[in-house]
């Protein structure tokens, strides 16, 4: 029974005859899941990959840029996207989902400022359906099956950044990950004229996973006009733990080493360009996983500008402009699935004394692609962040 339960979710995942809701890609159901990052509205706008972006101090990978912030600071995130699918076996469709990347709060104290941070890391819910022939006494017999993933992974972060004189920073954050999924099965025989011997099958297991990771990083202003930024990110074993009822085992997953590399730099005022890279090497997951998955190295690198000056109603409204490019650790496919997205977006500042927001909001709209050797998707994402700092 295990076997067959294993082999008809291999078969839903690679054929992906989905009608899948409440996501936000079907490239959730490779590997692990759909990396999330944990950044906010301006970073999504520009193209950054959450560092070395100026006047940016609660994204949990730049632990040291909440160094350079005075003020006791909070930052919610939310992330609607509308996605367009397209499978090689010719079904097609769209989806929509929801979810809130990243909640933080930071605080002086101690010569610097203490963080905390709940942030998104993998995004793993997604449902299938596919309708099949069933051969019995002679007859042949539509069944249908049902699969429905139901979970994420995200991190819990207690951060603390320092200054080094006034123009660099020091700061790492202890991550402990956390989180549930919820794997059910299903097999409808419907209309199959033999009660006696053929039911509905359901199966279902549950697991929660755990795990510990830690980010160090540096930051440094240049002049005034600049800042450049980097972080190392370890991470420890992911386990997931099976609960009682729980036909599955226990797992283990090994996590890669993350590098992050960001600079901004103000060309003239109101004017800025942010660069920014990511990578991490995720080849060493590919033997914990029990379906086959092409699994790679992700290398992101993102550009974008800022133009500052716009003000609207007497408020500063800053406008923005990102692109992005990379590679997917997982793949539905034989090939790496890449990804691309163009941003634009642009800040609404409430109040703001000598360049510190003390309350804002920032809007940033995508337009991306992603795609491997059987599955494209285009996509619409908008992300919505508001800031408040201050005594």
């Amino acid at each position: 029974m295990k076997q067959f339960v294993q082999s008809l979710v291999l078969a839903l995942v690679i054929s992906l005859v989905t009608t899948p809701s409440s996501a936000q890609s079907l490239f959730n159901a490779a590997g692990m899941g759909l990396p999330v990052e944990a950044i906010d509205g301006r970073a999504r706008a520009l193209g950054n990959l959450g560092i070395g972006l100026w006047g940016s101090g609660l994204l949990p990978g730049d632990p040291a840029a909440a160094g350079m912030f005075i003020a006791p600071t909070a930052v919610i995130v939310g992330q609607p996207s509308w996605v367009d699918y397209d499978h090689e076996s010719g079904n097609s469709g769209s989806i929509q989902g929801n979810r809130f990347p990243l909640l933080g709060v930071g605080y002086p104290a101690f010569s610097g400022m203490f963080t905390v941070s709940l942030s998104s890391f993998l995004d793993q819910h997604y449902k299938s359906q596919r309708s099949s022939q069933l051969h019995l006494r002679g007859e042949e017999s539509e069944v249908t099956d049902f699969f429905e993933q139901d979970g994420s992974i995200g991190s819990l972060n207690l951060g603390y950044s320092r200054p080094l004189g006034t123009s660099a920073a020091l700061g790492f954050n202890f991550g402990r990950y956390t989180g549930s999924v919820l794997r059910r099965l299903e097999r409808d025989f419907g209309t199959v004229s033999l009660p006696e011997i053929l039911e509905s099958y359901q199966t279902s297991s549950r697991w929660t996973y755990s795990g510990t990771s830690l980010t160090g990083g540096m930051a440094v202003n240049l002049g005034g006009v600049a800042r450049v930024a980097a972080s190392v990110t370890w991470s420890g074993d992911l386990n997931a733990t099976a609960s009682d009822e729980n036909q599955g085992m226990d797992r283990s997953f090994s996590m890669p080493m993350q590098y992050r590399l960001g600079t901004s730099i103000v060309l003239a005022p109101g004017l800025m360009i942010t660069a920014s890279a990511v990578q991490a090497d995720w080849a060493d997951i590919e033997g914990d996983l029990d379906t086959p998955t092409t699994v790679g190295s992700t290398s992101n690198i993102g550009v974008g500008v800022e133009l500052s000056r716009a003000s609207l109603f007497g408020l500063a409204v800053p406008i923005r402009f990102g692109y992005r490019t990379g590679k997917l650790p997982f793949s539905l496919g034989s090939s790496v699935a890449t990804e691309r997205i163009l941003s634009a977006g642009l800040g609404l500042s409430f109040s703001e004394v000598e360049d510190i927001v003390l309350g804002g909001a920032d809007l940033a709209i995508e337009r991306g692609r992603r795609s491997d050797s059987v599955l494209r998707e285009e996509f619409w994402r908008a992300t919505i962040s508001l800031r408040v700092s201050g005594y």
